[in-house]
């Protein structure tokens, strides 16, 4: 078995996942102070309004380093759709290539850091189900930009290994596995 992902990122999925990102920032900012948590665009600069968007972006940057299984096989799947499309878009748009800009030393989940990505899925789940059409909308692109950024070799790669160590270490701690 795999232990770590061989999956990799382009150009293109990166700039899908930072649009999205930039979308959704937009959005709550263009609110201003004044706008309230209920108000239209994103809450009124809130940053709990946030919350659904970054959490759900963790569970896609921590899916994305899931190296086989459901999980990581969806998580591939978007991520090569995505990179696909960014090409695409990347060259019809702007006639640049699209490079790979995987990150190198991709760190594998433990058994325990499996395991509360499981936890973390199924949580993110049951939000996504029992919440108001808004909220669905902002975990799934939430976990759509993780899996987008969850690879590069830029800041959000960096944010990602960081995100993997603390999935481990939780992990191991709760499931008491230790390697």
């Amino acid at each position: 078995m795999n232990s770590v992902t061989t999956a990799t990122v382009s150009l293109g999925g990166v700039t899908i996942g930072l649009s999205i990102l930039a979308w959704h920032l937009t959005k709550w900012w263009k609110t201003g102070k004044g706008g309230g948590p209920g108000g239209p665009g994103g809450g009124g600069r809130d940053p709990k309004v946030l919350l659904p968007l970054l959490s759900s972006m963790s569970l896609g940057m921590i899916s994305i380093t899931a190296a086989g299984g459901l999980i990581g096989t969806a998580a591939t799947f978007l991520l090569n759709t995505g990179s696909l499309i960014g090409n695409w878009s990347l060259v019809s748009l702007t006639g640049t290539a699209t490079p790979e800009v995987t990150r190198s030393g991709l760190k594998a989940l433990t058994p325990g850091g499996c395991a509360l990505l499981v936890i973390y899925f199924v949580i993110c789940v049951a939000l996504w189900k029992s919440g108001a059409k808004i909220l669905k909308g902002k975990i799934a692109a939430g976990v759509i930009a993780g899996v987008m950024l969850g690879l590069s070799a830029g800041f959000r790669g960096v944010a990602s290994l960081a995100l993997v160590t603390i999935t481990n270490t939780v992990g191991d701690k709760i499931t008491g596995v230790v390697l």
